[in-house]
């Protein structure tokens, strides 16, 4: 890489440690040096406007800021900031570890810094003249990226310069790429015909003379020659239109300068007015048809793009006036990269036809499979098809991938492993050697889309777009580009799509590029990083799927060569898992096997099935099941959404082969319905080993919860009502609590629920509680369905009970005579887990309960390990020490001290471990993580049974409120 252009970043002993300096953080632990840089930036800002012909009057007078009109408007905005900033609180955490979904994840503070700088320009870098400084900075970034991705930025180097731009994404830039390879393919076709047009009274005759005309047609351009079978140089007026529709890019790029210089050695040539005249006979200009037919071409071009190309490419070909179908799709292998088989095969064919081929696409990590498709070889196979007269671009979409090119820059220095626990360690993985070979010869396309909103970890929007000859550019732009300021004009923006465009987000990318650094002392460390956490995370998504375990888990990438699942998940269990990095990465074994497995660039997709299940449309509902339960949705609550995974689907025909075999791999039918997968995006370089397995733990259980939504059959549950025996409080909300049960797998979960009421149903709860308290029972509640406004009575089991929004649920009290109900509207659920069906699950060493509430109420219920076991529900005193209101909320779990459970003898196991009004110690994990000890008190007990066939506790129920209703009766009769 050039010396002094793109920043290589700086060197340290301990290089994981300069990501501390690079982000604002998870938890925004560099929230103080945000601020304080940024308040330093706006008062320069500030002074700034004061200086600026400091004699101008002041427009904003005292007088006007101590009226009542300004303070409203002042206040007001405040306060929809505010209230903005609160809504803003409901979206998706990208900043969290627990976000591992799509592309997205926190971006350096050096790029919010610029942007937020650059911002209070407000610059358009449509003009240099409406963006003096943030043009430059684009040019800047351009440069950067081309000298990164190995184009060529030097003049004095052998080879055409290169030339970059921004845009507000990889989409536009992909359209903007296969745009100029299209009208490049054709323009040699609209100077033959510009130079041939016989007409006397042609715009061409009137400003070259016929001599200069004719040397022009004898410009000799390299086309192959089917006699000869070979190219050779032939006269441009000479070769024909299939001849002219396979040049090479960069002879067409000087196609024009090397005709004019030939021109010249006869006379002068108006060169401005000659380019408008070709110009006019474009493909640009004529349009598709007229274009078509004047040259008399008979089939209409393509391009080709993997199967699994993103769907910009598609836009492009309908937005070009190419159609839709103008895209063929490429097979691809089974490891998801494209073909070349059946991309030589395709190419055969339209060379065969005379077919104009315009591009291949090459995907340089692709958004769901996180493939590379094989670039060097593709370029070489352009090669021998040029050989034989089919010529096209290679373009490269590296939209995701683009600056994994960093990992390759510089040598990176040797992590020294420590055997002790170093903060913050998280080793540096190089890429596989197939996918560094890729990235070896990037430089190889035409085109390279990058996008630093990406993998480049600044704020959107921030697409670029890198041509590897910058004369390329030159076949979209709106005016000559001669009469112009030459190849350093600093108009960028008339020759892509957009028009306006932010100056901010080129500011914001230059910053984030000379603090972090183009390398892998900089970007490529990151990477480096999180490419170890994306192995890793693989590692965990083949051993997240216990042997005894009623579903299976499938990454889609094949274990590494010379390992089957059996030994690799042995591997895995016995040298990775749950092991500090450190100690992992002293291990050549683990450390090789890591290199080798898992994605190309950072994304592990996988699919979960029910074992033993052979039905592709059962197993698809599964997922998104699983969707469902991790992703935000408007309305929804992001704390109740502890892990965060994209659901996306591989499509029958593109993912072909491939998809086959990794449906075999699942157990499922070889047929031609797409499949639904999960995909985890690894863009957190902070990650620790040990809370990735814990990640894989917690799926685990969203996945029991998630096979209950789908299998579970339509029973009733019970739940009982969390209250104090002696009142009920002032508010329309309480807790329920749900009633596990051993008979049946539908009745196997616990929950923790608060729902809503009516003032109408609260009135006749308390009336049954009053029956409830003198017999000494708990209040329980039976479901009966769910109420929607629309539909009406729903049927549903218990997971779409709790879970819909839309709907209220009905609820008996239980085995009441009257058959009186109420219906509840569920507002959170601090807990809802389907028990571990493992016959190898064991009873802790101590007693586990989960703490919840509110700002009414605290409480406390035990966590069920398996049966047999018994069910305590209780109320505390108070919220204890050290556990924040927000931490209540979300409820954590906690262990009693003085209680022991493996220990215990078996039958004593049920007996009530919490005594009403005495006080216990428990243990949990507070904020920051850090392990609390702290004293509870019990008030009293709402409920309290052991775990059986029936529900405990509540079988003389019925008897009991029907003797009371069999009194009340009574009494009416005799009054």
């Amino acid at each position: 890489m050039s010396a002094g252009l793109a920043p290589v970043g700086d060197v340290y002993d301990d290089q994981w440690k300069a990501l501390g300096g690079w982000f604002l953080g998870p938890r925004a632990e560099n929230a103080d040096v945000f601020i304080s840089i940024f308040q330093e930036v706006f008062e320069e800002h500030v002074r700034l406007r004061k200086n600026y012909f400091p004699a101008d009057p002041e427009y904003l007078t005292e007088e006007i800021k101590r009226s009542a009109p300004y303070l409203s408007e002042v206040e007001d905005t405040r306060a929809c900031l505010m209230k903005m900033q609160e809504d803003m609180a409901g979206n998706t955490p990208f900043f969290s570890p627990r976000y591992q979904a799509h592309m997205l994840w926190d971006t350096t503070m050096s790029s919010l810094l610029g942007y937020m700088t650059a911002m209070l320009f407000n610059q358009n870098n449509v003009d240099s003249a409406a963006s003096p400084v943030t043009t430059l900075y684009e040019q800047q970034v351009a440069q950067q990226l081309c000298d990164m991705l190995g184009y060529n930025i030097n003049p004095r180097r052998k080879g055409p310069l290169s030339w970059g731009h921004i845009t507000s994404g990889g989409s536009v830039a992909n359209i903007e790429a296969l745009w100029a390879s299209r009208n490049l393919k054709f323009l040699p076709l609209a100077v033959k015909s510009a130079l041939m047009n016989e007409d006397p009274n042609s715009e061409m005759r009137a400003c070259l003379t016929k001599e200069q005309i004719e040397i022009g047609l004898q410009t000799r351009v390299l086309v192959y020659n089917k006699d000869e079978k070979c190219r050779k140089e032939t006269a441009l007026g000479e070769c024909t239109s299939w001849q002219l529709l396979n040049m090479d890019v960069d002879e067409i790029c000087d196609l024009e300068q090397k005709m004019y210089e030939r021109m010249m050695t006869i006379g002068a040539v108006d060169v401005s007015n000659v380019h408008c005249i070709i110009k006019a006979e474009s493909i640009m200009s004529l349009g598709m048809l007229n274009f078509f037919r004047k040259h008399n071409l008979d089939h209409s071009p393509v391009y080709t793009c993997p199967a699994n190309n993103h769907y910009s490419w598609s836009k492009a070909g309908t937005l070009l006036g190419l159609g839709y179908d103008s895209n063929i799709p490429i097979a691809l292998d089974t490891h998801f990269r494209q073909n070349l088989v059946h991309l030589k095969e395709v190419l055969e064919k339209y060379l065969e036809e005379e077919r104009p081929v315009i591009a291949a696409i090459a995907v340089i990590g692709s958004t769901e499979e996180s493939a590379v498709d094989p670039i060097k070889a593709m370029y070489e196979l352009r090669e021998s098809f040029k050989e034989r007269g089919l010529n096209f671009a290679l373009l490269a979409d590296a939209a995701w991938g683009g600056y994994f090119k960093t990992m390759l820059i510089g040598s990176p220095v040797e992590d020294e492993i420590l055997t002790k626990k170093t903060d913050g360690f998280v080793p540096y993985c190089k890429l596989s050697p197939y996918v560094e070979e890729q990235y070896e010869n990037i430089q190889l396309a035409d085109t390279i889309t990058i996008d630093p909103h990406k993998s480049g970890f600044c704020p959107y929007p921030g697409g670029a777009l890198c041509y590897r000859n910058n004369k390329m550019r030159f076949t979209l732009a709106t005016f000559c580009p001669v009469v112009m300021n030459g190849d350093d004009d600093p108009n960028l923006s008339v020759y892509g799509v957009e028009g306006s465009k932010p100056g901010a987000a080129p500011a914001g990318i230059l910053m984030s590029h000379r603090v972090v650094g183009l390398s892998n002392f900089g970007y490529g460390r990151i990477l480096g990083q999180c490419t170890s956490i994306s192995k890793l995370f693989y590692a965990m998504w083949l051993t997240v799927a216990r042997e005894d375990d009623p579903f299976v888990c499938v990454p889609l990438q094949d274990v590494p060569e010379g390992y089957d699942i059996k030994s690799a998940k042995k591997l895995v269990m016995d040298k990775i898992a749950y092991k500090p990095l450190s100690e992992i990465f002293l291990c050549k074994e683990a450390k090789d096997f890591l290199t080798l497995c898992g994605p190309d660039t950072m994304i592990n997709t996988f699919v979960v099935n029910f074992k033993g299940n052979n039905d592709v449309a059962k197993c698809n509902k599964l997922q998104i099941a699983l969707s469902d339960a991790m992703n935000i949705f408007v309305g929804s609550d992001s704390s109740r959404v502890p892990l965060m995974l994209m659901q996306s689907s591989f499509g029958a025909k593109a993912h072909g082969e491939g998809l086959l075999v990794f449906k075999q791999k699942l157990g499922l039918k070889l047929d031609e319905e797409d499949l639904n997968v999960m995909v985890n995006t690894c863009m957190n370089p902070w990650q620790s080993n040990e809370s990735a397995f814990e990640i894989g733990d917690l799926f685990r259980k969203i996945v029991l919860n998630a096979m209950g939504r789908i299998e579970d059959e339509i029973v009733p549950h019970k739940f009982v009502h969390c209250e104090p025996k002696d009142s009920m409080g002032d508010s329309n909300t309480i807790f329920l609590e749900y009633l596990t049960c051993s008979d049946i797998l539908e009745h196997h979960y616990q929950a923790s629920v608060k729902v809503q009421m009516s003032n109408s149903d609260k009135e006749m709860i308390k009336k049954y509680r009053l029956i409830c308290k003198r017999k000494g029972l708990p209040v329980v509640f039976e479901t009966d369905g769910g109420v929607h406004p629309k539909e009406g009575s729903l049927n549903l089991n218990l997971y779409d009970l709790l879970h819909r929004k839309d709907i209220e649920i009905r609820m008996k009290f239980h085995n009441d005579p009257a058959g009186n109900a109420v219906s509840f509207k569920v507002v959170d659920m601090p807990r809802f887990q389907r028990l571990d069906p493992s016959p190898n699950v064991v009873y802790p060493d101590k007693r586990k309960y989960f703490i919840f509430g509110d700002s009414n109420s605290t409480l406390i219920t035990h966590v069920i390990a398996k049966f047999p076991d018994f069910q305590h529900t209780a109320l505390l005193k108070k919220r204890p020490d050290y556990l924040t209101e927000q931490m209540l909320h979300l409820g954590v779990l906690a262990e009693v001290q003085e209680v022991e459970d493996s220990l215990v003898p078996e039958e004593e196991k049920t007996r009530l471990p919490l005594q009403d009004q005495s006080s216990y110690v428990v243990r949990f994990k507070g904020e920051l993580d850090a392990t609390i000890h702290t004293t509870i008190k019990v008030k009293e007990t709402v409920h309290f049974a052991e775990l059986g066939e029936i529900f405990g506790g509540i079988e003389d129920y019925v008897e009991a409120v029907a003797e009371e209703a069999d009194q009340q009766a009574s009494s009416c009769a005799a009054s």
